[in-house]
This record gives C-alpha cells, sequence and structure tokens, in this order.
C-alpha cells in the first residue's frame, strides 16, 4: 500500500523552494502494513534526486524514478512537478505518523533503491535489519515494538491494539 504522511516540521528546507510545508506529504509503500504502527523514520537515498509532485491540492514527495508508477497506480493523472531534490536536502524533516500520535523522523541509508515503491522508505527499527542498522546513525529514534510474543499488536499499536499481526496486515489497508 500507498501511505502518506503529513510534514510537520521542514527545518525550513521546503520553504526554502517556496512550497508550504504543512501542505507536503513524503508518500511511502510497503507491503509489511502490520509494521506501520511501529513507524518511526523515513528513509530516503542521499543521492536520489526527489520530486515535489502537486496533485489534488496536495504535494507528495517521492523519488523521481518512481513517482509515475505511483501516480498511474493511484489513478491520478493531472499533476505537476514543481522542484527536484537531492534526498540529502530532506533529511531531518520531521513528518506526522498517519494514525498514531508520533513523529518520524526523514533520514538517509544506503539501503534504499530504486526497484519498487516510492524510494520514500517506511522504517520501523524493530521490525527490520535494514531498518535497525541505518537507525543506529540517529540516535534519536526509538526502537519501537509494539507487538507481543504471542504476534498481538499492544496498545502501542493504537486503534489496531489487540490483533494478530497476520489479520492486522489487512486491517490496517
Amino acid at each position: 500500500i500507498y501511505v502518506k504522511f503529513n510534514v510537520t516540521d521542514d527545518q525550513g528546507k521546503l520553504s526554502a523552494l517556496g512550497v508550504d510545508p504543512s501542505n507536503v506529504y513524503l508518500v511511502i509503500w510497503t507491503t509489511t502494513t502490520w509494521t506501520l504502527p511501529a513507524n518511526v523514520a523515513i528513509c530516503l537515498g542521499s543521492d536520489f534526486d526527489y520530486v515535489l509532485v502537486k496533485a489534488n491540492g496536495e504535494i507528495y514527495v517521492m523519488a523521481e524514478e518512481l513517482y509515475r508508477g505511483a501516480m498511474e497506480t493511484a489513478g491520478v493523472t493531472e499533476y505537476e512537478v514543481l522542484a527536484t531534490v537531492k534526498g540529502s536536502e530532506l533529511e531531518y524533516i520531521k513528518v506526522q505518523h498517519p494514525f498514531l500520535d508520533r513523529e518520524s523522523l526523514v533520514i538517509v541509508g544506503d539501503h534504499v533503491t530504486l526497484e519498487s515503491g516510492t524510494g520514500c522508505v517506511h522504517t520501523a527499527p524493530g521490525h527490520g535489519v535494514d531498518d535497525f542498522i541505518v537507525c543506529k546513525n540517529y540516535p534519536e529514534i526509538p526502537v519501537v515494538v509494539p507487538v507481543d510474543a504471542n504476534g498481538i499488536l499492544t496498545e502501542e499499536a493504537g486503534q489496531f491494539a489487540g490483533l494478530q499481526i497476520m489479520i492486522a496486515g489487512g486491517s490496517l489497508i
């Protein structure tokens, strides 16, 4: 699924491009929906080009090489590219988690690819080795594991608490 995270603090980076950061969303793509309650970061490729795409009154950030596929999948045919920036230029921007009262940090990492998705990688260091390793570079990022030993989402998962992770995958879509 594609999930958008609204920018809460652009560190002046998007404003410098003449863009209202409150209307900007980083768009991730994931096949592991049950890990979304553990999201604490979005990882970008440092040297990749990212575009700010205006559509439907909002501005979306995605990798230049991947945004057309995402827009096509979403059925969006009318859009405009406003600017292009390197992933490294967006590091330390903060975004709002889509359904929990928590911010996620925009970081950079070498494991990001342009093979699929949006180039904005959902990062949950409590659920993946690559995620854990890249987050070690950012000591301010917590490791959140909202799943108990029986595979049941805990209270940290908000509205999805009590669901078994294999069932929750469908519930989070």
